[in-house]
């Protein structure tokens, strides 16, 4: 979805905190573009604003999708997808292997199994369920793995810590499929048809962001629903860059800026002078960066 919207309501009055609920779908490139919003809201937010994920599914059937791609190319619908996927990077500049993900879409028919992974992750606590779908993400947008295989989905739980057993009986018993129908649901009952789509407000949800935007923008909107939110002061020093990989394990340039509330620019200057003495370490991916701490020191929060 190239255009966002903020549907500009008068926030409903309510007490406890912030509730801002993302509806996406692991294998979104535009849910990925979000990703540094999401990373301020853990980041400068917490104990303000309770995150929330929903999956929306974002294709049940990508084959109609992939007629119409043909349709618009000649029957080189490949070319098409990888330059809609190239274009949608160029647009929200988040680092992404299009050409990677290409190589594993011959069997991809739908995003749902991936969605449903999410759902079967989350059952072991949120920590590790936000962490599974981080890691799915990178997975698929930037070493182009197929998330929707089950195998891969094993892989990447083991990865970040999930416990197997827990995570392959809930994908096999259909209490994962409940609960993604129960995600599914509640898109239909909110209007929910684009991913990303945000709701934020206190008790019933007041405020919608529809689409992609910079993290700016979503900050705007909480601060739209409560104009007393302050978000915690967290000054771009080397010290917190670090504490900010050490606790995500990897993070592109632009996600670091949005933690900071930083300008691009001084982010990839601080991140450039920890490369230069050996505490951090970039990969290219695409026309982004994505920064890591070096093995022996990192690890994932």
């Amino acid at each position: 979805m190239i255009e966002a919207e903020v549907l500009t309501q008068v926030p409903t009055a309510g007490r406890g905190r912030l509730r801002l609920v993302e509806y996406t779908d692991p294998y979104s490139i535009w849910c990925w573009g979000c990703e540094p919003a999401i990373r301020r809201v853990e980041w400068v937010y917490a104990g303000s604003v309770d995150l929330e994920i929903r999956m929306g599914g974002l294709f049940e059937d990508f084959t109609p999708m992939r007629e119409q791609f043909s349709r618009m190319s000649g029957g080189r619908w490949k070319d098409s997808v990888l330059a809609f996927m190239e274009a949608v990077a160029e647009h929200h500049r988040m680092p992404m292997n299009a050409r990677a993900m290409m190589e594993t879409i011959e069997d991809f028919r739908s995003t749902w199994p991936a969605c449903e992974a999410v759902k079967a992750a989350e059952q072991q606590g949120t920590p590790l369920g936000r962490r599974f779908l981080r890691r799915m993400r990178e997975a698929a947008l930037l070493d182009g793995r197929a998330i929707h295989r089950a195998s891969v989905q094993q892989q990447i739980a083991s990865e970040v810590g999930l416990h197997i057993g827990k995570f392959a009986k809930a994908l096999e018993d259909g209490s994962a499929h409940r609960a993604f129908e129960a995600d599914l649901a509640e898109c239909r009952a909110r209007g929910v048809t684009g991913f990303p789509t945000f709701d934020c407000g206190r008790s019933d949800v007041s405020l919608r962001i529809e689409g992609w935007q910079p993290w700016e923008a979503l900050d705007d909107t909480l601060r739209k629903a409560d104009p007393t939110l302050r978000p915690k002061e967290m000054p771009a020093t080397p010290a917190n860059a670090i504490a900010l990989l050490r606790h995500y394990g990897r993070c592109a340039t632009l996600e670091v800026a949005a933690a900071f509330g930083a300008t691009d620019d001084e982010a990839e200057l601080l991140l450039e002078d920890l490369d230069a003495v050996g505490k951090v370490f970039r990969r290219e991916v695409g026309k982004g960066v994505m920064w890591e701490l070096p093995p022996t020191k990192g690890g994932l929060g």
